[in-house]
């Protein structure tokens, strides 16, 4: 398991990487969430993916402050195409069950773009996904 945090002074999220059975457990956690910061850990997981040479992830995202916005949403989308998601199947938990309708508007978008993405209210359901779904 790998931790890192981010941001500066104090580390405006925090990553923490576990190597499961067929797939990558990307954990963020922290106190404060905007585009950028979610931007951010997006770009460090894609970069984390690379060096281990991941094609499974499953992103358990607990950041405790208000959600994005769909024109968020549609900027993070834009923002991480062409970053290293291309090939790979991603999974997203969105464990604020009255977010998960909106981070779905994400969803759509990446699959339109062509990349194998889903969100999910849960991690079990996100991980049976990830090692049985469809393809």
């Amino acid at each position: 398991m790998t931790e890192d945090t981010h941001g500066a002074p104090e580390p405006s999220f925090r990553l923490r990487y576990e190597n499961r059975p067929g797939y990558l457990f990307a954990h963020v956690t922290g106190p404060d969430d905007s585009y950028e910061i979610t931007l951010a850990y997006w770009l460090a997981i894609a970069q984390e993916c690379q060096r281990r040479g991941v094609k499974q992830l499953l992103v358990l995202d607990e950041l405790t402050a208000a959600p994005a916005t769909l024109d968020e949403l549609d900027r993070l989308i834009d923002g991480l195409v062409g970053v290293g998601f291309e090939g790979m199947r991603v999974a997203f938990v969105e464990p604020h069950h009255e977010r998960v309708a909106l981070v779905e508007h994400a969803e759509m978008k990446a699959r339109d773009l062509g990349y194998t993405a889903r969100v999910f209210g849960e991690e079990r359901a996100a991980e049976v996904w990830l090692r049985y779904g469809e393809r």
